[in-house]
């Protein structure tokens, strides 16, 4: 009988959620449902300085905004909780009273200025860093008289001779000699498990298969596997992601802009698009760009994970984002704007319920622009101020087309219905008086509307923004109120 497949998400709550978090577990979360595996979250909060409840909350949500529910975990509970590791100190002590009777650890009481002096020598010799061994070789007698001395101390796992192979679902097979794994630390000075551990005895206890994570964690593997063996237990298997890089090739930081998930969910990026773009960094689906959470869970595989690094690029996820809410019913995607709206100041709750119609006419003419909801500010400004700001260089040109700014007031003057046909005729008829067309004709009366160089047809922005209004912004110009 084929065991069934267990992947975990086990994020620390030491900060926000970044872009590289969510992709591993996007890719967790697709293969459990691609192989009707299951997919646990577990909290690695042991480090106390640093992990919070807030941060906890807000990891929660996040993954909740997503739609990548978890089968046991925080919340949902299950079979091996509990999936909070500052709630599991007991599991581990157990451990590593199996380790102390199997000999296999010992404590080191080398102050972090000794161990940083080794390291400087090493490398100074041209040698990879590693633990020397040195308190290895202490006596009873000494450790007792360190521990009577009150010499703070970590243990260090004893690291057997033998070169460790890893066996990556992703990078095939890796080699990791002997002599580049010193004896590592299990608990620090404060008797505090370390990640190396804890994730072992975790992973091993919750029948974790499949461990997928970040390549910033294969230098970690040949540790856990000689903990795996040292404890008893079966090794899952390893499958280890590349890193997202930024426009430059390094590692996505946030030099390279926004990197936090909180942020994108803030701009209002859509979370199916969102995760849509993630989804292709790193892996190539045979049946297109765009798909929904269960198309990419039916066609996900490890075999088609890429090994080289992906650019994450906003230009590409906005273009995602466009593509999904350019399904959007009119009516859906008119209500999702008005709190941005709002929070712009635009448009009050009372306005939007009095003009709702009129409101769904401007997003019906900028949708085409819009990636995420935030963009409905940059984008409708010109709808909501007729206070409008000009580059030096747009006033000069704007200031010499006096005579064919004349020729447009006069012309929308006498229009009577000002909808978008009679607008278009109006334009014509002044290209015909001026002998004006193309960009000559269209763009200073682009400027006078809207103060933007390029945007939606003039033929619908004209009738929402009024025969008075056209009016009133071409006099701007005409009758010289210009500073």
């Amino acid at each position: 009988m084929t065991e069934q497949v267990r992947v975990r998400f086990a994020p620390s709550p030491t900060g926000d959620m970044h872009l590289g978090n969510v992709r591993t577990a996007l890719y967790n979360w697709l293969y459990a449902r691609h192989t009707k595996g299951v997919f646990l979250l577990r909290i690695e909060d042991t480090d106390k300085e640093r992990s919070t409840d807030e941060y906890c909350d807000n990891l929660l949500k996040i993954m909740k905004w997503m739609g990548l529910t978890w089968d046991e975990g925080p919340e949902v509970g299950g079979p091996y909780a509990p999936y909070k590791q500052s709630e599991r100190t007991s599991i581990y002590e157990e451990h590593l009273s199996l380790l102390k009777t199997k000999k296999m650890v010992y404590p080191c009481y080398c102050t972090e200025e000794e161990l940083d002096l080794e390291r400087k020598r090493q490398l100074g010799r041209g040698h990879m860093p590693k633990y020397s061994g040195k308190c290895k070789q202490l006596t009873p007698e000494e450790i007792k008289q360190f521990d009577a001395q009150g010499k703070p101390s970590v243990l260090r796992f004893r690291v057997p001779a033998g070169e460790i192979i890893v066996h990556d679902e992703v990078r095939g097979e890796v080699r990791f000699p002997d002599d580049q794994i010193g004896d590592f630390v299990l608990t620090r000075s404060d008797k505090s498990p370390t990640y190396n551990f804890t994730v072992v005895v975790d992973d091993s206890l919750m029948k974790v298969t499949h461990v997928i994570r970040g390549e910033d964690h294969l230098s970690n593997t040949p540790k856990q596997i000689l903990l795996y063996e040292a404890m008893g237990y079966k090794p899952p298997k390893f499958a280890h992601l590349s890193i997202i890089k930024g426009a430059d090739g390094q590692k996505l930081s946030k030099r390279h802009g926004e990197t936090s998930v909180e942020s994108y969910k803030a701009k209002g990026y859509l979370p199916d698009a969102f995760l849509n773009y993630l989804a292709l960094l790193g892996w190539a689906p045979k049946s297109g760009e765009i798909l929904s959470l269960d198309q990419m869970a039916a066609e996900f595989d490890l075999t088609h994970v890429g090994k080289s690094g992906a650019i994450f690029d906003h230009v590409k996820l906005h273009w995602m984002g466009m593509q999904y809410m350019a399904k959007m019913s009119l009516e859906d995607l008119t209500r999702a704007l008005l709190p941005y709206l709002i929070e712009a100041n635009y448009f009050t709750r009372e306005q939007a319920r009095s003009r709702f119609e009129w409101l769904k006419g401007v997003v019906d003419t900028v949708r085409t622009s819009l990636g995420c909801y935030s963009d409905i500010i940059k984008e409708t400004f010109y709808f909501f101020s007729d206070e409008l700001s000009f580059e030096p260089n747009q006033t000069e040109e704007m200031m010499g087309q006096k005579a064919l700014l004349e020729s447009y007031e006069a012309a929308f003057a006498a229009v009577e219905d000002f909808n978008g046909e009679n607008f278009m005729k109006a334009v014509k008829e002044v290209g015909k008086q001026t002998g004006s067309k193309g960009k000559a004709l269209y763009h200073p009366l682009r400027l006078a509307m809207t103060g933007r160089e390029d945007g939606p047809e003039l033929a619908k922005i004209g009738p929402l923004l009024g025969k008075a209004e056209v009016l009133k912004r071409l006099a701007v110009w005409t009758k010289q109120e210009v500073q």
